[in-house]
């Protein structure tokens, strides 16, 4: 029988697989997650939808407490870590308990991050990266109000979608020049911002914000004011502009960290029997931010911790998503330069599609879908293998 104790500090994606890995890997391994949110582990990037319809909260749970009972994890919720001792292998608990483990395992992921401009601690501001977040703005949210989101990344997009649908007139301000750069070259950019806006969503581009502005009387958010000098009134303000690493609880030990903790491709820290998986690393210089990465972390962390030998692999990885009413998939280099570069596109501006495909001679580099993904499973397939 094992005496092994692996910690787990984080009960995401990363750190959910890492348990179940680990437990695979060893029937026998001590396996302790602690998790600050007081919640049940659930499924992230179903916030949104619970925003546009609060009735769904049961639904992002990925499992429940008898599922966690049942693979003998000792799911230690609403916990906070004080400090880790890593001379001593021990971890200590803000209730001023203390866990001794064999095997560490970070997966404290990322939070959302809030500039720093005035006004950004009013009622009526807020970020979403919480099931506590989603039920504030749902209880928030009142019939004829107006919100304004600041930032047109993904997750920006999926909660104007859902501020949209809960009746509020609602604009998305994108510092950059086009919705989904990273994903969509300008053409398909514009497309997709038409259907953005065919959904009666306001759309702002190269919009920065100075300030968000207080109603004298009740202190709550009352407008924003851009830089070029426009206020926009508003009783609502979602703040999406990315997050940071949550890498705080090592702070005062010597691990390495680049804006995230720095593993090789088995997953381990400079610091011996730590591991960091998931948003909180950068494994070989790469960090991806995407839950399929993250899986894939973990389940390798967990493997490893738990005595066995993997390496960390990650292959091209695709974007497909359904926003906005309409599909956006692209993958590989999606606007290559250069003499030996040839695409093709197609495109229809009435139904709004559009497939790019780039080749280097016969071998495709890269794509862009919107609207029909049909072809994204072979296009992914060839790119793979090309």
């Amino acid at each position: 029988m094992s005496e092994q104790t692996i910690v787990i500090i984080g009960s995401g994606i990363a750190g959910l697989s890492a348990a179940e890995a680990a437990r695979k890997q060893d029937p026998d391994v001590r396996i302790i997650l602690l998790s600050e949110d007081a919640n049940l582990p659930y499924h992230r990037p179903r916030l949104p939808g619970v925003v546009m319809a609060p009735d769904t909260i049961d639904k992002v749970f990925l499992h429940d407490q008898a599922w966690y009972d049942d693979r003998q994890f000792d799911l230690r919720l609403g916990t906070k870590v004080e400090y880790v001792d890593v001379n001593n292998q021990r971890i200590a608990l803000t209730d001023l308990s203390t866990i001794d483990y064999d095997k560490l395992i970070l997966a404290t992921g990322s939070r959302s991050f809030m500039p720093p401009m005035p006004g950004n601690d009013l009622p009526g501001v807020f970020t979403l990266w919480t099931l506590d977040d989603t039920i504030e703005i749902s209880d928030f949210i009142e019939d004829g109000q107006t919100a304004v989101v600041i930032g047109g990344g993904l997750l920006g997009l999926e909660i104007a979608y859902a501020l949209k649908k809960r009746g509020l007139d609602t604009t998305i301000l994108e510092r950059g020049q086009a919705l989904l750069s990273r994903q969509l070259d300008p053409r398909a950019s514009a497309m997709f911002q038409e259907q953005v806006e065919r959904l009666d969503i306001n759309v702002r581009k190269e919009a920065s914000v100075a300030e968000i502005l207080a109603n004298p009387e009740t202190g709550k958010v009352s407008g924003v004011k851009l830089t070029d000098g426009t206020v926009l009134a508003t009783d609502l303000v979602l703040v999406s502009t990315g997050v940071r690493a949550r890498v705080e609880v090592m702070d005062g030990v010597d691990i390495e960290i680049d804006r995230r903790f720095v593993t090789n491709n088995r997953m381990e820290t400079n610091i011996p029997n730590v591991y960091a998986a998931g948003d909180c690393a950068l494994m070989d210089g790469i960090w991806y931010g995407l839950w399929s990465v993250s899986t894939r972390e973990g389940r390798v962390a967990g493997v490893n911790a738990a005595g066995g030998d993997e390496i960390c692999v990650i292959p091209p990885q695709p974007y497909l998503v359904n926003t906005m009413e309409t599909r956006v998939a692209s993958a590989g280099d999606i606007a290559p330069k250069g003499p030996e570069v040839t695409s093709q596109i197609s495109f229809d501006e009435t139904q709004l599609t559009y497939d790019r495909r780039n080749f280097i001679g016969d071998k495709l580099v890269g794509y862009i879908l919107l609207g029909d993904t049909t072809p994204f499973s072979m296009l992914s397939r060839e790119l793979q293998n090309s």
